[in-house]
């Protein structure tokens, strides 16, 4: 490689070094403004070719992913006669134009370069890990909001409602609001006409993304994927949802978070405007697994996959969405190598033993090695008995590790890319669970029962021709 950027890190430092108005050192940073667009135009040649030498794969990957979101959230905008679609500032301009958005991690580390602070090499060490670390979370955030706009598309999203929980982290508090499970009112929805992506540390509640009616199911649907540290106790919880108890939870599986819950509601949104609370859970619908990654589907993903979906108890099942074609092969369970059978060897100690109570005058008959060493042999030590083969050491069954062939019926797997239609069997599940409940409701109607349907009312078994795996 030619490092192209080293030469225009030569060139920063010649018109440094030519210009006596420009002042770097550790102490701080001095450009005179009638020079400082000039200083800026050499300071970005370095970062742009770092970027573009080291990361060319990364950013055809980030120009395809800016490219899909641009259509779908153009699409979803007009046909929600949305004002705007905001995935905050840093995540837009990844999605708008990712050299500039790689470029900018490095303005610290090269700064801190050209003042001393560190030399080349430790630059490059530092330049690549904030580099790497950024476009990883960047281009996760960006397919996960590809996802979720597609989603919305799918669902052919009407009205738009957004409950606002406040940022603990941000806004003014007293310690006793602070403080785990101070109770209060989870936030009334309002309707809205902007969609915004609301990126909190701690807050009281946790409450949707996104939260609309859905015209392809005739429900309320909520998407919940920015998943943070909840701190209050919401006083009154929804009795048309199960609830899930997050310290029992925690205590017996970790502490996990999903990727992605949808909820369903049949009756108004206000059923889905609280998803959690510092003790409870709404136990989610659909269980979303982002997979962003080319090479996601190794032990260790499968494994947290199969862990969450037991977790979190999705009642339709987990959906993996893939950006990657998952090949066929992939899912065939590996072939299992025949194990060779390890030829028994005798200790000495035994054939000695066996060889001395042979009669030398009866010609020795043949033994089977099975019956005589199950029986232990006397040597000349009537302390010391010959151990029977049963009490020797057998060679370890090694575990296999998991591949997709071990995933259950309920979790399935979408090789999406960027196929928005990929993503239906999402939409399918649900409208299935819809008409399940449609019909049970009628039943009890025609029964003179009344009431609503509640979700836990309906068994597994119920659920097994939508949750099963048609793959």
């Amino acid at each position: 490689m030619s490092e192209k950027w080293v030469e225009s890190y030569k060139d920063l430092k010649n018109f440094i070094v030519n210009h006596a108005e420009i002042e770097i050192n550790a102490n701080g940073v001095g450009i005179a403004s009638d020079i400082r667009p000039e200083f800026y135009r050499y300071f970005d040649a370095v970062r742009v070719n770092f970027v573009k030498e080291y990361y060319a794969p990364e950013l055809d990957k980030a120009y395809e992913l800016g490219k899909a979101y641009a259509d779908i959230s153009k699409l979803v905008q007009q046909d929600m006669k949305l004002e705007a679609i905001d995935v905050g500032s840093s995540l837009s301009v990844f999605l708008l134009d990712a050299l500039d958005s790689l470029k900018s991690v490095l303005f610290v580390p090269l700064f801190s370069l050209l003042q001393g602070k560190t030399d080349e090499t430790r630059f490059v060490l530092d330049a690549h890990s904030a580099v790497k670390a950024f476009f990883s979370q960047s281009f996760r955030e960006g397919y996960d909001r590809w996802c979720i706009i597609s989603l919305l598309h799918l669902l052919s999203a009407s009205c738009l409602w957004d409950g606002t929980p406040r940022d603990l982290d941000s806004n003014p508090h007293s310690y006793t609001e602070f403080y785990p499970g101070f109770e209060d009112d989870v936030p009334e929805l309002q309707q809205k006409d902007r969609l915004k992506f609301a990126y909190f540390g701690r807050a009281t509640f946790l409450v949707p993304d996104v939260l609309v009616k859905s015209e392809a199911t005739n429900a309320y649907v909520s998407l919940k994927s920015l998943w943070y540290d909840v701190r209050w106790k919401a006083k009154l919880l929804n009795g048309n949802l199960e609830w899930l108890d997050r310290q029992q939870l925690h205590g017996k599986f970790g502490a996990y978070l999903p990727d992605m819950t949808i909820h369903l509601a049949r009756e108004s949104a206000d059923e889905l405007k609280l998803l959690a609370d510092y003790y409870h859970m709404a136990r989610p619908d659909i269980l979303i697994e982002f997979m962003e990654c080319d090479d996601w589907y190794d032990a260790k993903r499968i494994e947290r996959i199969i862990h969450k979906n037991k977790m979190f108890t999705p009642r339709l099942g987990s959906y993996v969405i893939s950006r990657v074609i998952v090949p066929p092969e992939a899912f065939l369970p590996p072939v299992e190598p025949v194990a060779e059978q390890p030829e028994i060897v005798l200790p000495l100690e035994i054939e000695t033993a066996v060889e001395a109570q042979l009669p030398t005058e009866i010609a020795p008959v043949e033994l089977v090695e099975s019956e005589l060493l199950e029986t232990a042999v006397k040597t000349d030590d009537a302390d010391n008995l010959v151990p029977p083969l049963s009490s020797l050491a057998t060679p370890t069954q090694v575990k296999r590790l998991l591949n997709l062939s071990d995933l259950p019926d309920n979790i399935h797997v979408i090789s999406a890319g960027y196929n928005v239609d990929a993503l239906e069997p999402i939409v399918q599940a649900l409208s299935q669970w819809l008409a399940l409940q449609s019909q049970i409701l009628n039943q009890k109607h025609e029964v003179g029962e009344l009431q609503v349907v509640n979700n836990s009312e309906i068994g597994e078994s119920e659920l097994q021709q939508i949750t099963d795996r048609g793959d």
